[in-house]
């Protein structure tokens, strides 16, 4: 834990400005050489970062995750890459704040390419295992409230960045998909008009199922994997407390022309990585998958406009799910 970025990087011999491709954040990135080693220094400040506002980040959540020993006790498989953190503002003041972070450029899953299938199943492993890990003990720290998954993208928020002005967020592609998707397919986008609206009836239906430790945004920008099989996993910022199949589902709607497999075998390969290590999926599991799918939809629904097939795929899915709430 540091107080300054010059304590952060201390002994650092070259800094050079770097840009996360992949980032939807407004947050700076630096890669620097301390020791011979490459590390990643990500500077953010959440009175200004889109996604931390969305969010409703007001602690620094990824570094409350380094403060609480969070990141330390991880499952083996699953590797975070942080290794220090600074706040950088008044002791009161959680922003600006910085991570450094070991670079791992050179084991992400390449952008756009393809994901082969053992890569797929390593996920999928990894992503189980975070889920049972912390199963009878949740570690005690700053959660994103499991509702603001289903709020940061959505239209009262697109709204609200439109109004403010924020600078850096998906806000003019939130409402031009929405109104897409609303000419193209009226009825699908009728029923989840409600949980646009009010999602907290969606958020606590889930809630009320067996929940664990999720991180967050498995998207494969985040992604990356060890010659040794351990999984590189990114972006801490949203933590949170949620089904068993909240980080699946999100993993299955924004990854979804990248899977090696249909939507359908990945969800039975993550219950089948679950039921490995012990967790009884029968009696809610198909349950927990509709909403929390149902869910991915209210987020994500925007950017699937004018992809027939994806949306046929979704369409029933919609509608067998509202009714479970």
């Amino acid at each position: 834990m540091a107080r300054s970025l010059a304590e952060l990087t201390a002994g650092a011999t070259d800094r050079q400005p770097m840009k996360n491709a992949d980032s939807k954040s407004a947050a700076s990135f630096e890669r620097v050489v301390i020791g011979g080693a490459g590390y990643v220094v990500k500077v953010v400040d959440g009175r200004s970062d889109w996604l931390a506002l969305a969010s409703g980040d007001s602690a620094g959540r990824a570094i409350c995750l380094w403060e609480d020993g969070v990141y330390a006790a991880l499952p083996p498989s699953i590797d975070s890459t942080v290794v220090g953190v600074a706040r950088l503002g008044p002791d009161a003041d959680p922003w600006p704040a910085a991570l450094l972070m070991r670079d791992v450029s050179d084991l992400l899953i390449p952008e756009d390419g393809a994901v082969d299938l053992a890569t797929h199943a390593a996920l999928l492993d990894a992503m189980a295992d975070l889920c049972v890990h912390f199963d009878d003990a949740l570690p005690a720290t700053t959660y994103m409230p499991f509702v603001g998954n289903y709020q940061f993208l959505s239209m009262r928020e697109a709204a609200r960045q439109r109004v403010t002005g924020t600078i850096g967020g998906p806000q003019p592609f939130i409402e031009a998909g929405w109104a897409s998707l609303r000419a193209e397919r009226p009825e699908l986008v009728a029923l989840v008009d409600p949980l646009l609206e009010d999602p907290a009836p969606l958020a606590d239906s889930l809630l009320a199922t067996p929940t664990t430790f999720l991180h967050g945004d498995w998207k494969m920008g985040n992604l990356g994997l060890h010659p040794d099989g351990r999984v590189v996993l990114l972006d801490w910022d949203r933590p949170q407390i949620g089904p068993f199949a909240g980080d699946l589902a999100w993993y299955v709607g924004v990854n979804c022309d990248r899977l090696p497999e249909s939507k359908e075998a990945t969800v039975e390969r993550f219950r089948a990585a679950l039921e490995r290590r012990g967790v009884a999926t029968s009696g809610w599991w198909e349950r927990q998958v509709a909403l929390s799918l149902l869910g991915t939809f209210a987020m994500l629904g925007w950017s699937k406009a004018g992809q027939v097939e994806e949306l046929d795929w979704w369409a029933p899915l919609v509608r067998a799910a509202v009714p479970l709430i």
